[in-house]
């Protein structure tokens, strides 16, 4: 029995009562908006997270998820984190493929909504758009963001603007992350509480440093891919190019004809050569290297011959398994000459199913690459790990293991060599308008289809047979 002049406990969110759950009090508010449930709290804190943009320069610092907006109160109940969140969305396996080898590609539904984007804009705005319609991207490098941040400030002017930019509480946000001063290089030795005053006092140039204060997790790692479908016929920088043949030629004269292939890696400093990939070798199939003079050197060496046994097969050739009695299903398959192991006679190809096998010279056609060959890729695509989970999130981008012969096919080739392989997640809050209809229009194909397949059996079946006989 509710006690004369006591009011009910209800949910500030959906008005329920304990009956629909456990209420709580996660803040200072009295009255009716004392209680919550958990599970509409969480709601409410994973709405504020999933309406905040995925890229880190964009995010505003939306406190709605961590602090009470009436009583302005810290929430006892901590929220989720943004790579918790975007894990939730996408799964632990979609999550843990986000890793070097793997490859990033755009859903065609997608690419569609860029290309329409991108009829609506001027020539000089379209370009960024190209960098994802039907991109086949291979993640390079995966690399722990820095925890420190030093800053160089030129001018008095720079300095005040940075001082206002930290406020009272020394903390600005940049991209996406909270950084907070410290008393170290031209503030060492100042007392914590006196660095705002004594950064207003430092005569420039100057330079000082700061701290990111969120906590230590892999969801700020600089995840680096590069396109592989976007080929280019002349490089941004030929003059570094020649540089870099000329050095590596005058040491070994055969290296000229190592075949180089341009491509534009993606958006960030694409007028740059952001690394270059070179077939054969130990492992995947693959080596990414930063240098191009590096790259050629090593393509050479590889493709270089040096046992008669080997035959006409070089290191770093695409080959062809042929003339397999014990494994004829294998003739025909596609696969990277690795090494040759001269005690056993035989290469170590990769196939494209991630599988080593140990194959005689005679067994082997040759195919492109038997001078060696490298991949330059200029420019490169970047996310933070929490950015790019936000991404895949949406739908709009599925994941998988790259495999040789996503290197080995034309650029043309390797969105549909992806066929099959890649894993997208599901419809959630996160999945953009878009995608959700490409799904529902995927799903109302497949129904249509099952329903076509059920009729066209019914039709072949011997008349006077009954289904349920």
């Amino acid at each position: 029995m509710q006690a004369d002049g006591e009011q009910e406990a209800t949910c500030r969110y959906c008005f329920g009562g304990s009956e629909d759950g456990e209420l709580i009090s996660p803040c200072n508010c009295a009255g009716g908006q004392k209680f919550v449930h958990l599970a509409c709290l969480r709601r409410w804190q994973r709405m504020v997270l999933v309406m905040q943009p995925t890229h880190p320069a964009l995010v505003q610092r939306d406190t709605r998820h961590e602090t009470c907006s009436v009583c302005k109160a810290k929430f006892t109940c901590e929220p989720p984190t943004r790579l918790e969140l975007m894990e939730s969305f996408t799964g632990p396996e979609l999550a843990a493929l986000i890793d070097t080898g793997c490859i990033i590609a755009s859903h065609e539904a997608f690419s569609l909504h860029e290309e329409r984007h991108m009829a609506a804009l001027p020539e000089i705005l379209q370009n960024r758009h190209r960098h994802w319609i039907r991109a086949v991207l291979l993640i390079t490098s995966v690399e722990q963001q820095p925890r420190a941040l030093t800053m160089s400030i030129q001018t008095s002017g720079a300095l005040r603007q940075i001082c206002e930019i930290l406020g009272s509480d020394i903390i600005m946000d940049l991209q996406g992350r909270r950084w907070r001063l410290t008393a170290d290089l031209d503030l060492s030795g100042v007392e914590y509480d006196n660095l705002r005053e004594a950064m207003q006092k430092l005569a420039t140039p100057c330079t000082v440093r700061l701290v990111a204060t969120d906590p230590k997790t892999c969801g700020s790692d600089n995840i680096m891919a590069v396109n592989l479908s976007r080929p280019l016929e002349q490089p941004p920088d030929p003059i570094a190019v020649e540089s870099a043949i000329g050095r590596v030629t005058r040491r070994y004269p055969r290296a000229a004809r190592v075949k180089i292939s341009h491509l534009i890696g993606g958006p960030c400093d694409d007028d740059e050569l952001a690394c270059c990939i070179v077939f054969g070798g130990i492992g995947q199939g693959w080596t990414v290297v930063k240098s191009l003079e590096r790259s050629i050197e090593l393509a050479f060496g590889r493709a270089a011959k040096r046992h008669e046994q080997q035959g006409h097969i070089h290191g770093g050739q695409t080959v062809k398994l042929t003339g397999l009695h014990d494994c004829p299903e294998l003739n025909n398959e596609l696969g990277i000459a690795l090494h040759f192991e001269s005690t056993s006679g035989r290469w170590l190809v990769r196939l494209q199913n991630g599988e080593g096998k140990q194959l005689r010279p005679q067994n082997l056609q040759g195919l492109d690459g038997a001078e060696g060959r490298v991949f330059a890729f200029w420019g490169q695509a970047m996310w933070s790990r929490t950015q790019l989970l936000g991404e895949v999130a949406t739908g709009a981008w599925g994941l998988c293991r790259a495999n040789v012969g996503d290197l080995a096919a034309s650029p043309e080739e390797r969105m549909s060599n992806l066929s099959g392989r890649l894993a997208f997640a599901p419809v959630t809050e996160m999945s953009e308008d878009y995608m959700r209809q490409a799904q529902q229009e995927m799903d109302a194909a497949r129904a249509a289809l099952m329903t076509h397949d059920a009729l066209a059996q019914r039709e072949e079946q011997p008349e006077g047979t009954d289904d349920f006989a």
